[in-house]
This record gives C-alpha cells, structure tokens and sequence, in this order.
C-alpha cells in the first residue's frame, strides 16, 4: 500500500499518479509494466515513485484497493436495501458489475490481469480480496440468517462463494458476448435460486434425507 508521503500528496498529483498507473496496467501485461512510463506520464521522479510504493506490485494493490472498497460498499449498502437478504444483494450485485463492467477503467485493470496471470499477480489478487475477512467483521451482522441452513460464519462464507463464482462466470461470459446479456443474468438468477431452494423438489428432498 502507498507509503503516508503519498497520501501527504495534492489530490490532483494522488489523481496523476493513478490514472498514468491504471492507463500502463491496462495496456500491457502485468510482467511488462513500466516504472518508467507510468512516472514520465505522472510527471514524478523515479526516485519519487519508490518513497510512494515498494514496486509495481504494491502500485497494483494500490488500484485494486479502490474496486475492492467500491464492492464493499455496494454489498453493505444491498444488504440494507433487502433487508438482510443475501440473495437479493447478490442479484443485484451482478447488475452492479455489469455496469461496473461499461463504464470503469478499472474493469478493463481486471480484464487485463485475468487474461495475463502470474503467480505474484494471484497472490496479489488473493490478499486484496479477504471474503472471509470481509464477512466476519462486516457483513455477518447485516445479513439475515434466520432461514439460513447453516448459519455460521463459516456457512456465510462458502454461500457466497458460491454466489461469487456464478457471478464471475457471468461477468467472465459478458466479456466474450456483452451481446447476450440478458442471458446472462437470467442463468445468474436461476443459480442463486438454486443456491436458495435446492435443486431437489421437495419430494426428491424428502426420499434423500430418509435414506
């Protein structure tokens, strides 16, 4: 993350600095990345550029920090709207990334890293993205477990997992065929009721359990 002589930076230079990042991150692969680009687009010295991050990995988590807290946000604020309902938040979510997906640069910093993985860009992806962090202090209060099989913390969890990876599947397919999406969130919506119903009727669920 920046170091507190970044954050003591004018908004406009802070400003400067992203945008000449995210344009460099989104044009080449992640291994490509120029130090030396991004700072003569910034108008900042070398030297300045490694008193505000370690290299260009923590310049990355430094991007990915704004979706996160983007999502973050939307989720808190979808849980409210619903009531607790977690699966009316992640319906929603998916209108939210697709939106996301139109109209921010930093769908395409994300389309980019998918399609030119390493293994230090996963880690770096991995520890930006702390799901079970991210419900144990923040949502499981919100969230409205009373119907809930297993409403642990734990339970929560691998739930929207699940729903987490239905929706990258759906955000993954809108990238080949923005065409199809209407499709796409009705597939999206058939899976998170699956997610909540079962994909048993309710005799199939009654002849497994007495078995």
């Amino acid at each position: 993350m920046p170091s507190e002589r970044f954050y003591r930076l004018s908004e406009e230079k802070q400003s400067s600095i992203w945008k000449a990042s995210m344009k460099e991150f989104i044009a080449v692969p992640y291994e490509k990345v120029s130090i030396n680009k991004i700072i003569r687009d910034a108008g900042i010295s070398r030297g300045s550029f490694y008193t505000y991050f370690e290299d260009k990995r923590d310049l990355l988590s430094f991007l990915l920090e704004d979706t996160t807290k983007k999502w973050k946000e939307f989720c808190l604020e979808g849980l409210d709207k619903s009531n607790g309902d977690i699966f009316l938040m992640m319906e929603s979510l998916l209108d939210y990334a697709l939106q996301f997906c139109k109209n921010n640069d930093l769908f395409s910093l994300h389309k980019n890293l998918i399609m030119y993985p390493d293994d230090a860009l996963l880690e770096c992806i991995s520890e930006d993205v702390d799901l079970e962090k991210a419900v144990g202090e923040e949502f499981f209060g919100k969230i409205d477990r009373s119907k809930l099989r297993d409403s642990s913390i734990g339970g929560v969890i691998l739930l929207m997992k699940l729903c987490f990876i239905a929706m990258m599947a759906g955000i993954a397919e809108y990238h080949k065929n923005p065409h199809k999406e209407a499709i796409i969130k009705r597939e999206y919506k058939n899976a998170l009721s699956i997610f909540r119903y079962g994909a048993y009727t309710d005799s199939e669920k009654d002849q497994v359990e007495d078995n």
